[in-house]
């Protein structure tokens, strides 16, 4: 698969949410004008997803083998990088995507969007220039490779 290396440089507004020091962090963002922090973070094998109030323990909190994270790549093509991965807890899902447009500005976005069913239950935009993310290639997409996944683009899948 084509993996194109992009360097991103993010505002003095990061997210306050930070990962533990042996992990990385994939993406992560304050919403709702800095009252929320949206904060997701790889640890070898292991995928976390923490959502809650600025400040205060996380109001949700989620650790998953990256085997159970789902994931869609950016495919290539196209004007804007993009990145999807979704944590699951019961039968809601939360999908988290950032975008990095490729022309001179670099414009980031990101959010979440929460999911029951075919419902949407949530959708969230990450404040403007709090997001820090891993970038494309996201390491989750390595994580799950290492793990013994193998993503088909046809199907837009993994096995």
């Amino acid at each position: 698969m084509f993996r194109f290396a992009v360097s991103l440089i993010f505002s003095a507004g990061v997210a306050s949410a930070q990962c533990p020091e042996q992990s990385q962090t994939l993406v992560s963002c304050t919403l709702k004008g800095g009252a929320k922090k949206l904060t997701t973070c790889l640890d070898g094998t292991r995928a976390s997803y923490a959502y809650g109030s600025t400040g205060r323990a996380p109001e949700l909190l989620l650790d998953h083998s990256v085997r159970d994270v789902g994931m869609r790549p950016w495919p290539g093509v196209g004007s804007t990088i993009w990145e999807e991965f979704t944590f699951y807890n019961k039968d809601v899902s939360y999908v988290i995507h950032y975008a990095v447009e490729r022309t001179p500005e670099g414009n980031v976005s990101g959010g979440i969007t929460v999911m029951k069913g075919n419902q949407e239950l949530a959708h969230l935009a990450c404040d403007r220039g709090s997001i820090e993310s891993a970038g494309y290639g996201l390491p989750l997409f390595e994580a799950k490779e290492r793990a013994g996944q193998i993503y088909s683009p046809e199907t837009q899948s993994w096995n």
